[in-house]
């Protein structure tokens, strides 16, 4: 059977049971689900959570798939990976596109609404953060096709519930879907869009590579899932759709009509700014008859994992044409996996990790700061890599800055948070050691000792 989100809960409720829990008492989605989440990501916990019974709706929620990385891993086949494990293995199915089919039918028309029967309300869309404007789909895939190239594209875009046939969408400047959209308006017509929720990890992984807006993103997820993406047409647009999906929505993107959306509490862990953004007309529901509504937490590391581990394979690719021996690429949460980004080399001359810097900015926008680390850095550690900015930096010659660069849109420390405006000052760090370096501290023999031959009962950590 094709990969699907159920039969990925299933393997893992099979074979990892403690990361998932399952609630069963009613919980509200105005919240309580997503105070639940908080309270457990206070404690350090960061299992599947699916909430069989909420109020409103009879589907249940499932979340948090993306907030342990152990998951993204084993999506992809690695049970028991490391994150460099992860970047080799995406990175090579990356770069071997596996195309969709397309097939005619599929689970996710199994229920078809149309018409006055439309009511996206009676999905349990949640309300995520305090100031958020509304209730939010966060985890659905806007799937549109380029109207010069007719390539599809896939993305994720919140959209907030104006009523039960309509949303509000950001579109983000640098993101495929904002160039498609303008396309179609500027033609004066509205963009058709599916939007599809609730997927196999890799799939959604897999949407998220990055890639230029001429690769159809459905190939690249079939090369991450290992398997050909099927696809089924839509029943109201000329457009194709994972036939795996839960829940698809067919929607037009109106155009030249505009209404306020936002506040909403985005991944930096602040709240995006309230805009005149898009109206989008649903004019169909499909989903499977049992189907699982998938959220994401906005915010916190079911959202910031997801994308963050995409980044770096990108990332890798672009600065080893400016650094050949470049041995790792990380993006930590500590920078909400966008802002800052690790890099360890083996610098071969002075220069290089300035110019291994400028190559992470050239294919990352989001990105602030990059920090380039000699590779005996271990740069999963952010320890480490301050006290190698610590010992290594000269701040006159060993920091550059780009100001008036494009940036995310909703970063709080662009040059206009509140308009949202995209443009940021990015600052290059070279932490590896100089020419001159002095020779550093260490303990002749000390990765040999084993402590349980000294300390009976010690468990080293493994």
């Amino acid at each position: 059977m094709p990969k699907d989100l159920r039969s990925f809960l299933q393997e893992l409720e099979a074979e990892a049971p403690d990361q998932v829990v399952r609630i069963t008492r009613e919980v509200d989605p105005h919240f309580e689900v997503t105070g639940i989440l908080a309270r457990l990501e206070k404690e350090r916990r960061f299992p599947v959570v699916i909430f069989e019974k909420v109020k409103g709706s009879r589907l249940p929620v499932v979340t948090n798939v993306h907030a342990d990385a152990r998951r993204l891993f084993r999506a992809i086949g690695l049970k028991n990976g490391t994150l460099p494990e992860f970047i080799r293995e995406y990175g090579s199915r990356e770069d071997k596109l596996v195309d969709p089919i397309v097939v005619p039918e599929g689970p996710v028309q199994e229920v078809v609404i149309t018409g006055k029967e439309i009511d996206v309300t009676s999905l349990p869309i949640l309300t995520y953060h305090e100031k958020d404007a509304g209730r939010y789909i966060t985890a659905g895939f806007g799937i549109m096709r380029d109207p010069d190239s007719g390539v599809r594209n896939a993305g994720i875009y919140r959209l907030m519930v104006h009523g039960p046939d309509s949303f509000g969408i950001q579109l983000s400047e640098t993101a495929h879907g904002h160039y498609i959209w303008q396309a179609h308006e500027r033609r004066d017509r509205p963009t058709p869009m599916a939007v599809a929720i609730g997927h196999h990890p890799a799939f959604y992984i897999g949407c998220l590579s990055f890639t230029g807006l001429e690769t159809d993103e459905f190939a690249v997820a079939g090369s991450i899932l290992d398997e050909p993406l099927q696809l089924v047409k839509c029943k109201t647009l000329d457009l194709e759709v994972p036939a795996q999906a839960e829940i698809v929505l067919e929607c037009e993107i109106l155009p030249h009509v505009r209404k306020k959306e936002a506040p909403f509490g985005e991944y930096p862990g602040t709240y995006g700014p309230q805009r005149n953004n898009p109206v989008v007309q649903v004019k169909a529901i499909t989903m499977r008859r049992n189907a699982l509504y998938q959220s994401s937490f906005v915010g916190h590391a079911d959202n910031l994992l997801l994308s963050g581990l995409v980044r770096c394979t990108a990332i890798m690719k672009a600065v080893k044409l400016a650094s050949p021996k470049v041995r790792a690429v990380h993006m930590p949460t500590s920078g909400r996996c966008r802002f800052i980004c690790f890099v360890a080399i083996e610098k071969i001359i002075e220069g290089e990790p300035k110019n291994a810097a400028m190559g992470a900015f050239a294919v990352d926008p989001f990105l602030k700061y990059v920090v380039v680390v000699d590779h005996d850095v271990n740069i999963l550690n952010d320890e480490e890599v301050l006290h190698a900015i610590a010992t290594r930096v000269r701040a006159d010659t060993d920091i550059f800055m780009v100001t008036h660069a494009k940036g995310s849109p909703l970063d709080p420390a662009s040059y206009n948070p509140a308009g949202g405006s995209h443009l940021v000052t990015k600052m290059g760090i070279d932490a590896t050691r100089k020419a001159n370096y002095p020779e550093e501290i260490r303990v002749p023999g000390s990765d040999e000792i084993d402590l349980e031959d000294y300390i009976p009962g010690w468990r080293s950590a493994k």
